[in-house]
């Protein structure tokens, strides 16, 4: 077997689990109002399980309403609540996967505005992501109703058929928020010092082996370093980990992060592989039980790999489940190229779950749909030509062909991917291009046929006698009315990313989204000095939180980047420009290069002649070229569209 490690069984206390994959609690939003769990929620577990992974977490699944952070999450603090579980656990286990919840309190972060309550923390420590509102500093007798949640919470699950207790005690929840000194600031018997910050975990520990009995697996997750400045650090947490054990924790599975710091809870393509596998690594010494790590696993190579090293002895998966619930059984039987792989863009789950949506993703459109997207036969078979072999067309023409369509895709390119490919050269958005090697391969197993270098003119889609024709011949640049930019050195921003320009003096980079910042890094790296002119009130904007920290962060430390926002370009010279800001106006001199990234125009010459012109042909518009937006929101119209056709 290519990964023995990986599809060894393991043991968790008195559990067997068939491999060392974890699927993550992560929090799905598929839930009702009540915290129920659903149809699409069941739906999309058994798809993990049937995938093959080992042992999963529903999610982040609160004990009280009080602590519970989004509309739609998991919940377990009534009784009647547990038939739907049970029902849950019952699609899960038929196809064997071990599954647990992932008991939890929001504290602090949670937002009165979602739970309707007034939030509680072991100290009046307001986080800026909930309104700032300061929450309530909860009192012996109160901390010690929320103790007798937990326990609860626990014997329900163990009621429900649940096969271990997860404990949520990372990420700046409640548990944490009483360990780190950055949310705790109490003078009684649960604050001060470590033992002191440690009582309310280990009572509520105690309360969930009083619940379960002695045979029942606990795993208890941490945030084996918050990385933010007064907060837990490693090396405290290398103190933490024995007294969990003594306590009686089966597992420990160790992350990174609180809100503050909530890069290190969901990682951007900007870090890399693994990469909180050093932290794992201090702490394995302290401790007897089983380990396991998330942060960006997404190659069973690498699973295997951390594994063999003994760091822990099993791996924590969310993404890259949630990019392919197939995942395990792929890399078990050697498939290692139908993978379909998490990027990390995070445009479908968290910025979708931060924002109280229903998560979805960007690489798998079925993820969160797999009744409603299921694989169906087509009725009628039909001929099916796609033009523009993009990440929308390609997904269109995938799908369509699946469904048992005749499908060709056209594109003027000597290779697919569009303008998605242009984050080859960008910093850190490498993994952006990184789909399109699967969903091209994916369409050729599909049974599509692909022709790439033709430019489609009407003659060559009335030889092709196509009952549909799709267009996804996406955006291109288009030149912002600023007064005098003609008789300015403008070149193309996309031009500047697939052959990067070097020139004399200045390079104006009009527009801070993630394309202008690409320009600007790119630029800088050959040695130009920039000014970067943005018109809103920061960088970034059209990417997530996570990158957007990253990517702004990594602009500000070049020095020869100029950076001013608010900021309009309200005329161009042949070398100069004059930029306006909160009502001051000034000249920048000696420019060599200026580079708009924005607006982007639909490409749609083609839509117009066809539409006028082929009888009895349905003609259809996807992506970009319907309207320039991301390509999260490009995917998932192709997808629907070819599930109609």
């Amino acid at each position: 077997m290519r990964f023995p490690h990986l599809f060894a069984p393991g043991r968790i206390g008195a559990m067997t689990v068939r491999n060392r994959i974890i699927a993550s609690p992560m929090e799905r939003n598929y839930c009702t109002a009540e915290g129920r769990v659903t149809q699409r929620y069941i739906d999309f577990l058994e798809a993990r399980s049937r995938g093959g992974v080992g042992l999963m977490y529903t999610e982040a699944t609160y004990v009280d309403p009080r602590g519970r952070g989004r509309q739609q999450q998991m919940g377990i603090y009534s009784d009647d609540l547990i038939p739907d579980l049970a029902r849950l656990v019952d699609a899960v286990r038929r196809h064997g996967a071990r599954i647990g919840p992932e008991l939890h309190y929001g504290g602090r972060v949670v937002d009165p505005s979602v739970s309707g309550l007034q939030s509680w923390a072991p100290s009046v420590v307001p986080y800026a992501g909930a309104g700032g509102v300061p929450p309530h500093a909860m009192s012996p007798d109160e901390i010690a109703g929320i103790v007798e949640k937990f326990g609860a919470g626990a014997r329900r699950a163990r009621e429900a058929g649940f096969d271990f207790i997860g404990i949520h005690g990372a990420h700046g929840y409640l548990l944490s928020q009483f360990l780190s000194p950055f949310t705790n600031t109490r003078s009684d018997a649960y604050g001060g010092d470590l033992r002191g910050r440690l009582r309310f975990p280990l009572e509520v520990i105690a309360a969930v082996r009083g619940a379960i009995g002695p045979e029942v697996p606990i795993l208890y997750r941490v945030s084996g370093d918050e990385r933010i400045e007064g907060g837990l650090t490693n090396e405290d947490m290398c103190a933490v980990v024995p007294a969990l054990q003594a306590a009686g924790v089966d597992l420990i599975d160790v992350s990174a992060g609180i809100y503050e710091s909530n890069q290190w809870i969901t990682q951007p393509m900007e870090m890399p592989q693994g990469v909180l596998v050093p932290i794992a690594r201090k702490i394995r010494p302290h401790v007897d039980i089983p380990l396991s790590v998330s942060g960006r696993i997404t190659d069973p190579s690498v699973a295997e790999d951390i594994l063999a090293s003994g760091v822990t002895d099993f791996v924590t998966l969310g993404r890259a489940l949630h990019a392919d619930p197939e995942f395990p059984n792929k890399a078990r039987e050697g498939r290692l190229d139908e993978i379909c792989t998490c990027i990390a863009c995070n445009q479908g789950c968290s910025d979708r779950h931060a924002m109280g949506k229903p998560i979805l993703c960007l690489v798998n459109t079925a993820t969160g749909q797999e009744r409603k997207y299921a694989i169906r036969r087509a009725p009628a078979r039909k001929r099916i030509l796609v033009v523009g072999a993009g990440p929308a067309g390609l997904e269109c023409a995938r799908i369509a062909a699946l469904r048992g369509h005749q499908v060709a895709i056209f594109d003027r390119n000597g290779e697919p991917g569009g303008q998605i490919l242009l984050n080859r050269v960008v910093p850190g958005r490498e993994e952006m291009a990184g789909h399109i090697p699967w969903l091209s391969s994916a369409v050729g197993r599909a049974g599509a046929r692909i022709e790439l270098g033709v430019e489609v003119t009407e003659e060559l889609v009335r030889g092709e006698r196509p009952d549909v024709v799709v267009l996804a011949t996406g955006a291109t640049l288009g030149i912002p009315q600023i007064p005098g930019i003609l008789d300015s050195p403008v070149v193309d921003g996309d031009d500047v990313l697939r052959r990067p320009i070097a020139a004399k003096g200045r390079a104006l980079v009009i527009g801070g989204g993630i394309r202008g910042v690409g320009v600007a890094r790119v630029l800088a790296a050959k040695g130009m000095a920039i000014v970067l002119a943005e018109a809103g009130p920061e960088l970034v904007g059209d990417i997530g939180m996570r990158s957007r920290a990253i990517q702004a962060g990594a602009l500000a430390a070049l020095p020869q980047v100029d950076v001013h926002l608010r900021t309009t370009v309200e005329a161009l010279g042949t070398d100069e420009a004059w930029l306006w800001d909160t009502g001051k106006r000034w000249r920048v001199g000696d420019i060599g290069l200026v580079i708009p990234v924005r607006p982007l125009l639909p490409v749609m010459d083609l839509a117009a002649v066809l539409t006028d012109r082929l009888e009895g042909v349905a003609v259809h518009l996807i992506g970009d070229c319907l309207r320039p937006r991301d390509a999260m929101s490009a995917l998932h119209e192709a997808a629907a569209l070819a599930h109609r056709l």
